[in-house]
């Protein structure tokens, strides 16, 4: 990975926690070159690589400064949270709620294409960048296709990396977004009532057909944009 972009992500990981507030100045490429024991050409192109992404803004004459910091996901592809993070640099974790194996519930089974007779493992977590809450997702899935998931860190591992290592990845999902205001949501993070949610329901399925999960998520809007690609074709 080019140094360039380490510098980037170490100063994003910085504005993601509350280190740099909204408007307030980071450091300037000079502090940059000195910190970091680069060149002036590196430290310009982490720069850049913060203001391509929206986090910063340049003032001709007194240096770049934190914007409206919101971290852009996009919906063109199947991934989850934690990769989403890793992947740009932040220090993703959960917290466990609940992890409890229970009988499925009427839209469940209808969702899921199972019966009253199988079981499901309903999963709750809190979804963090540092200390910061982000999201609240729940996660229902067939006790059949994923028979060892109890012995699973779920704080720590993905459910995607999982399946992946049991050799059933992912082939295609059906997600569907809404913008919520959710109370319960907001007193599970610990944060205002105010604040409005990005909701999500996502059923993914395997190679074979098989639904493999159905996800609710509620991430949070003043924490989140959303991009999708289109094309006329």
């Amino acid at each position: 990975m080019p140094i360039y972009i380490q510098i980037s992500q170490d100063i994003r990981s910085q504005i993601v926690s509350g280190h740099y507030k909204q408007d307030e100045k980071i450091p300037t490429e000079d502090e940059i070159v000195v910190k970091y024991g680069v060149s002036r050409m590196t430290a310009r192109n982490a720069v850049t690589e913060l203001v391509n992404d929206g986090l910063v803004y340049r003032v001709q004459g007194k240096g770049a400064f934190v914007g409206n910091v919101k971290l852009k996901r996009s919906l063109n592809k199947i991934t989850g949270f934690h990769q989403d993070m890793l992947e740009i640099g932040l220090h993703p974790r959960s917290k466990l709620l609940e992890f409890q194996k229970r009988p499925p519930t009427d839209k469940e089974c209808q969702k899921l294409a199972i019966r009253k007779i199988n079981r499901v493992f309903s999963i709750k977590r809190i979804r963090y960048i540092d200390d910061i809450p982000y999201g609240f997702q729940e996660l229902v899935i067939p006790e059949y296709l994923a028979p060892d998931l109890a012995s699973v860190d779920l704080e720590h591992q993905s459910f995607y990396s999982y399946l992946e290592n049991i050799n059933k990845p992912i082939k295609k999902a059906e997600q569907h977004m809404e913008a919520v205001m959710n109370d319960q949501v907001a007193k599970t993070l610990g944060i205002s009532e105010s604040i409005p949610y990005f909701s999500f329901e996502r059923i993914s399925y395997l190679h074979d057909g098989n639904p493999v999960e159905l996800l609710h998520s509620y991430f949070r809007g003043d924490k989140f944009s959303y991009t999708i690609s289109l094309s006329s074709e």
